[in-house]
């Protein structure tokens, strides 16, 4: 038992690692926005679909990524397309054009969207039920200190060396060695994956026509596709606070990078708030409400305000919005064992195509209209309603209600 133990946090150390360089790549492009619409001469329409090439290929993969893990294991899924994350990840340094920048951020996409489910796989696995829900909230917290180094890291690398792409070599180099320690590390505890469809020689197809069956599944695919209007503004943050509140690409790198790492004690202190009072929908209910009204204080903020208020309430409110962990404790505590994967799957999946399909428009509101009221009235509008959803539809879990 004490050996399984100093293996998992082994294991969790690692995947730390890559999760941590994996969401420096996925905000890499929302990070570089007012430098590569400037470099590159288009549109913001153009630069939400540059942005969105990342997130609808690695939403759609969600699903698959469920299936592949039963198919070949956590394990193998990982380090393959942590290869295909390493290809796309060296095209996006070296391009110079709209269009290998496309293609890169499609590969890259491909690449990370395997990671977290599998990882979350594997965490659950090894982890006790009375750690799991913190041990997740780690590794989740793992994606703001990668959001940090690219919200923060690419103005420096800007203002001290002339450009950003030796911080973005200097990452890839990071991915790349840590592949290498994943390879041997990482293992699947094959003892514990009974439940698998594949395993069970359940049609992979009807295991995904039985998960869509199951309504419990449904208030969390809206709620998350809700929640990820948000991301949609933290992603136009610096365009939005630049052109509309008159802040330097520096200041706003101040501003953005307070609020992703917040991400790291709010994904923490979330998840271990509830494994401490025993609950999930209360604090999912809690944090998501306080997000939301931060989060319309916070566009609504004349531009006359102090740099130091736009930071506070940037970091208090990603600490609130870091109540997504919750989902990925949630939804294996409320569906049955072999349909866990799957809904884990259609949930993320389906919340970062909203993302992938919203953050185009945000962007092109703003070009037809010239200004940023439609795009964030939108935003609110939509943050508004999934506290609520949270509240009517969705059932206290806590401790495993996945019986049929």
């Amino acid at each position: 038992m004490e050996k399984t133990r100093y293996y998992a946090y082994i294991l969790l150390t690692t995947i730390c690692i890559t999760y941590f360089v994996e969401n420096f790549l996925r905000s890499a492009a929302g990070a570089l926005t007012p430098i590569l619409i400037t470099e590159l001469s288009i549109s913001h329409g153009a630069m939400g679909l540059l942005v969105s090439a990342y997130f609808f290929v690695y939403g759609v993969m969600q699903v698959p990524s469920g299936i592949l893990s039963d198919a070949f294991g956590a394990r193998k899924t990982i380090l393959g397309f942590t290869a295909i994350t390493v290809v796309g990840i060296f095209l996006f340094w070296a391009s110079r054009s709209y269009e290998l920048l496309f293609v890169a951020q499609f590969l890259v996409g491909i690449g990370c969207s395997t990671f977290y489910i599998n990882a979350v796989k594997l965490v659950s696995t090894w982890f006790p039920v009375n750690r799991r829900a913190t041990a997740i909230g780690i590794l989740s917290a793992s994606s703001g200190l990668g959001n940090t180094i690219s919200y923060m890291g690419f103005p420096i690398a800007v203002e001290s060396l002339g450009g950003w792409r030796n911080l973005y070599l200097w990452m890839s180099i990071i991915l790349v060695v840590n592949w290498v320690m994943n390879i041997f590390i990482l293992k699947d505890r094959d003892e514990l994956q009974i439940a698998s469809p594949h395993l069970r020689n359940q049609p992979i197809l009807q295991s995904l026509v039985e998960t869509l069956k199951d309504k419990r599944l449904y208030p969390f695919l809206a709620g998350f596709i809700l929640s990820s209007t948000g991301w949609v503004f933290m992603n136009w943050m610096p365009q939005f606070l630049i052109d509309a509140r008159g802040f330097t690409y520096f200041e706003v790198g101040q501003i953005a990078s307070l609020g992703t790492i917040a991400g790291i004690p709010g994904c923490i202190a979330v998840a271990a708030v509830s494994d401490r009072l025993r609950k999930r929908k209360t604090p999912l209910i809690a944090f998501s409400a306080i997000y939301v009204a931060l989060l319309i204080v916070f566009m609504n903020l004349p531009g006359t305000v102090p740099l130091v208020v736009f930071g506070g309430l940037s970091f208090l409110m990603s600490f609130a919005a870091s109540f997504w962990v919750l989902y990925f404790s949630m939804i294996p505590e409320t569906l049955p064992p072999e349909q866990a994967g799957i809904g884990l799957g259609l949930v993320n999946g389906m919340g970062t195509i909203g993302f992938s399909v919203i953050t185009p428009i945000y962007g092109a509101l703003v070009d037809r209209t010239g200004s940023y009221f439609m795009s964030n009235t939108l935003i609110q509008i939509l943050s508004l309603l999934m506290p609520v959803i949270f509240a009517l539809f969705i059932k206290e879990c806590y401790g495993g209600v996945n019986d049929k």
